[in-house]
């Protein structure tokens, strides 16, 4: 398992386990790289360079820093970095990431701020779980800023193209764990606040933290690290996100999807994978055509056996046999009736005689991260798992 954890690596496993695994576990590398995360990368050295040209009693000009941007943007891309929108073309995102170094520039010029402390500081921070055991945990602060009066600013650069809401900033759990890690570093920190930089939208957003809600963030982040020490499935999580993933090619979910958008259109045709997609897609067709002329049929059949007073029905071929059963239409979950029956039922102590065990509910619960360890410890002890594979074409128009 990964020595130490951070950050990104935490929401990597929120958004996708299995690209946790990739990344951290088994170390995989494509060398591919979202451009808006290489934009993101250059325009933070941009602004490094900034703070330790002025640390050197050094005010650079804007067209300095707009030459150093554009020099690494020139040395550092290639065909590594991929584009996922189609609308927007690669100098699109040189033209952002300049325009947010110039904002930023502006906006806080002469910089006489604070005194900036760390630039790019690699931090242990102090975690400890429930039960006291230290987690080794990460991070790198963009730029901490001293003030007089044992005053600090985490500030913190985002070229990120939505901008937060009050209830997102509340929910933030990278800066608030560097505010841990500045107040073991500097004793004298009273007065921490947090400061994110949105530069695309030319916004300063900031946020102090009350200590009940480090303490809140600290026991989340443990209690997330923990699960991951216990998780052995990591399975694939398919969203949006996907297409931004710099390890597709060796995702179950996406590895096809990957290799078949690299292959010539004169190719495609040879693809055994697309071969079979296309005639599973063409009898799937013919399945819904049928099934809709036989739910007609069939409505036809039992109108007809009703009006004949008849069960049985001669073809060319064979007898069709129809049977006819009361079955109990139950209310549907969450109405009026469904609870009052339910009531009626665990009342009478009946209950255990109606119900059903559901697998598929059953699942969602060992699955759910609210679920007592030791319940889930007893509950999987009881079960067996089995795979069942599904088959679901989608075309062009879902």
């Amino acid at each position: 398992m990964v020595l130490k954890y951070s950050h990104s690596q935490l929401e990597t496993y929120e958004s996708c386990p299995y690209k946790f695994k990739l990344q951290y576990i088994e170390r995989v590398r494509s060398g591919r790289k979202g451009i808006e995360a290489f934009m993101g990368t250059l325009v933070h050295a941009t602004l490094e360079k900034l703070y330790r040209d002025l640390r050197m009693s050094r005010c650079p000009e804007l067209d300095e820093l707009t030459r150093y941007y554009h020099e690494l943007w020139d040395s550092s891309y290639g065909d590594h970095i991929f584009v996922v929108r189609d609308e927007y073309e690669p100098d699109d995102y040189r033209e952002t990431g300049l325009r947010c170094v110039s904002h930023y520039y502006r906006r806080y010029h002469p910089f006489r701020g604070g005194v900036p402390v760390w630039l790019e500081k690699r931090v242990d921070i102090p975690i400890r779980d429930a039960s006291g055991e230290s987690i080794a945990f990460t991070g790198v602060v963009d730029r901490l800023d001293s003030y007089e009066g044992d005053r600090y600013e985490i500030h913190d650069y985002k070229t990120s193209a939505t901008l937060p809401t009050s209830q997102d900033l509340e929910k933030d759990r990278q800066l608030s764990l560097y505010q841990l890690a500045v107040e073991a570093a500097f004793p004298d920190a009273k007065d921490v606040e947090l400061v994110w930089h949105y530069l695309v939208f030319d916004r300063e957003l900031r946020l102090r933290r009350e200590r009940s809600d480090l303490e809140r963030i600290t026991r989340e982040t443990a209690d997330l690290a923990r699960r991951i020490d216990a998780e052995s499935d990591f399975s694939p999580r398919e969203s949006q996100l996907c297409e931004w993933c710099e390890v597709q090619e060796f995702c179950p979910k996406r590895k096809h999807l990957f290799m078949v958008a690299g292959t010539p259109a004169r190719e495609l045709g040879t693809d055994r994978g697309i071969q079979l997609v296309d005639q599973y897609a063409f009898w799937e067709e013919r399945k819904r055509e049928a099934e809709a002329h036989l739910k007609e049929l069939r409505e036809e059949i039992l109108e007809f056996s009703s009006y004949q007073g008849v069960d049985n029905l001669q073809g060319s071929s064979g007898i069709l046999r129809i049977s006819r059963s009361p079955l109990i239409k139950i209310p549907p979950v969450g109405s009026g009736k469904r609870e009052e029956l339910e009531r009626l039922l665990r009342q009478s102590g009946a209950w255990e005689e109606a119900s059903v065990l559901n697998a598929r509910r059953l699942g969602k619960l060992l699955n759910s991260a609210d679920l007592n360890e030791e319940l889930r410890t007893s509950l999987e002890g009881l079960i067996a798992w089995d795979e069942v594979s599904t088959l679901r074409f989608l075309s062009e128009d879902d």
